[in-house]
């Protein structure tokens, strides 16, 4: 079974992203479990995590839309090589922001919305299907064995709000020595473009204070998304499934 754990407080947003699912997983055993009083990520997917009966588990925002009709297909086809797996993250952690690694070290893509009424396809990078030796990914979208979940868990006390949470869960993962996966040929358009938090400096110190031991620090550089601007989600597809990519 496939449980799919979302917090939304917002009915709109969980109903649209219930119903997606729902779809998106016809024909195998699933659950789609959705925490409306979320205290926090961690919370509600720790909450989340009790209630559910599946071996595998899918952590997702509220706010994306697979553009695919592959779902399980590539879910089940990464899970079979890999412990977690995601959409976006780097193989190698240079501080608590997991886009300072640089060039050559970021991998995944991810179509957003722009104020010019087009989508962007905002692209790290994207060399092959799936990217193995990943070391700490995004929270947009996470699938994982469950067994993984358990050994990992996710850190309610550190991080008890909205930030953070996932590229610790993922970094610890690693660390305990589970592989990990970014999978670019997972397709999601996010429709939301979060502005600035004054709470996330404060958790990205509790992270960096967290795994000071852990992490090798490096000189970071400004970086700048690739970005391929398209008029639509059929030309937004073209560009995330490109006909250069060498499958396994």
């Amino acid at each position: 079974m496939i449980s799919v754990i979302v917090n939304s407080h917002r009915p709109q947003m969980a109903a649209e992203i219930s119903a997606m699912y729902r779809r998106l997983l016809a024909g195998v055993p699933y659950e789609v479990i959705v925490i409306a009083d979320a205290h926090s990520m961690c919370d509600g997917y720790t909450r989340g995590t009790r209630q559910a009966k599946g071996d595998v588990m899918v952590y997702s925002h509220h706010d994306i839309e697979y553009l695919f009709d592959d779902f399980v297909t590539v879910l089940e086809g990464a899970l079979s090589r890999y412990d977690v797996i995601g959409v976006a993250g780097t193989d190698k952690l240079v501080n608590p922001i997991w886009t300072h690694a640089g060039i050559g070290h970021q991998f995944g893509q991810v179509v957003h919305p722009n104020n010019k009424g087009t989508l962007d396809v905002e692209v790290y990078a994207a060399p092959a299907p799936i990217v193995g030796g990943i070391m700490a990914m995004d929270g947009l979208f996470l699938a994982a064995r469950r067994e993984a979940v358990e050994r990992v868990g996710w850190d309610g006390e550190t991080f008890d709000g909205f930030h953070f949470y996932d590229i610790d869960f993922t970094f610890r993962a690693a660390l305990a020595g589970l592989k990990l996966a970014v999978v670019p040929e997972l397709g999601f358009f996010h429709s939301s473009l979060n502005g600035p938090d004054p709470n996330y400096a404060t958790y990205e110190k509790r992270f960096a204070a967290k795994h000071d031991a852990s992490i090798r620090p490096e000189p970071t550089y400004p970086f700048q998304v690739a970005i391929q601007r398209v008029p639509d989600r059929d030309a937004a597809r073209k560009v995330l499934r490109p006909d250069f990519w060498i499958r396994p």
